[in-house]
């Protein structure tokens, strides 16, 4: 077993005696004695606890902070009365504390999973799940084309086009109409259109725009931000302070997403981990900060999400353990 392998096992013992015994004041300070021993504990501890919330579908709720702990453990309390009665099943007792951390995985999973995509099936007009495309003709002739995990609303009206992108990304392809403009919104960011080809992504803490032909406007709701305008290959990113920051790539590398290709030239690796995370139907945790920001080249196949991080983290030096079919840890 490698270090990063053992910390991870260390993580996930800590994670159920906390769980297990949220009172005790002597396992607590034991925790932070663990904690301060190595930086590394505290990153693995935190993507573990991200891990363990599942998809990103909900902030982690567990974390170094007792309170929260404890919280969660009054939370599943029914669960681990069940699990009680299973000590004596002649099983190990780490076997037993694996199952328990991957039934509770499940359990969590149900409303991780349900309540937001219960909320989203109500608002979205066209939508699409993981690892799903999904070309969507709109009454107007144009057409959005919407990339995994991603969601839109249409609402025409006699003077505007509005598309609301609820969720994910999508590719759009207008018709022309100078009397009903085209707009776009993900966030407090507008984008409208002036006659193009263009495609819009929310990520969790940005919207990113690129053009593919054409020209649109880009408006931020950020008090005193000027308007961004783009042409054929421009990119911009917009973070939630409304800062903006532009760039330009070939216009045929903009949404390669459609083709079923994630493009990385001269990328950094948690960038194009960001691009497969759709494509997955789990959770993918970088737990090394260096290996993220190494720079990569290549063109990966996105409906292999384990193949394509392999081919992409091996080469570098890194490693790649898959944990239950959702959850992938790379690590050095």
């Amino acid at each position: 077993m490698d270090d990063a392998e053992h910390i991870l096992d260390e993580a996930t013992d800590w994670l159920l005696a906390l769980t297990e015994r949220p009172g005790d004041r002597s396992t607590r300070a034991r925790f932070q004695q663990w904690l301060a021993a190595d930086r590394r504990h505290g990153e693995v501890w935190e993507n573990l606890n991200d891990s363990y919330d599942l998809i990103g579908k909900t902030q982690p709720q567990m974390t170094t902070h007792w309170p929260e702990v404890g919280a969660r453990a009054r939370s599943r309390r029914w669960f681990w009365k069940r699990e009680r009665g299973r000590r004596e099943t002649g099983y190990p007792l780490q076997t037993i504390r694996k199952r328990r951390v991957l039934a509770v995985a499940a359990s969590v999973a149900l409303a991780v999973w349900l309540v937001p995509e219960a909320m989203l099936a109500l608002q979205a007009d066209h939508r699409t799940g993981t690892g799903e495309l999904h070309v969507a003709k709109l009454e107007d002739g144009s057409i959005a084309q919407l990339g995994p995990g991603s969601a839109i609303r249409v609402s025409y009206a006699e003077g505007e086009r509005r598309i609301d992108l609820l969720a994910g990304e999508a590719l759009f392809q207008v018709t022309p109409d100078k009397s009903r403009p085209f707009r776009v919104h993900a966030d407090d960011v507008t984008i409208t259109v002036l006659g193009t080809g263009f495609d819009v992504r929310r990520l969790q803490f940005r919207t990113e725009v690129g053009v593919q032909h054409g020209r649109v406007r880009v408006d931020r709701t950020a008090q005193g931000a000027s308007p961004v305008f783009l042409s054929t290959g421009d990119l911009v990113a917009i973070g939630e302070d409304g800062t903006a920051v532009t760039g330009h790539m070939a216009p045929q590398l903009i949404a390669s997403w459609a083709l079923h290709e994630v493009n990385a030239r001269d990328r950094a690796v948690s960038d194009v981990i960001d691009d497969i995370r759709p494509w997955y139907r789990g959770k993918i945790v970088v737990m090394s900060k260096a290996l993220g920001k190494r720079r990569v080249n290549g063109v990966y196949d996105p409906r292999d999400p384990s193949k394509a991080i392999r081919s992409m983290i091996l080469p570098l030096g890194g490693a790649v353990t898959q944990i239950t079919p959702w959850l992938i840890v790379i690590h050095e």
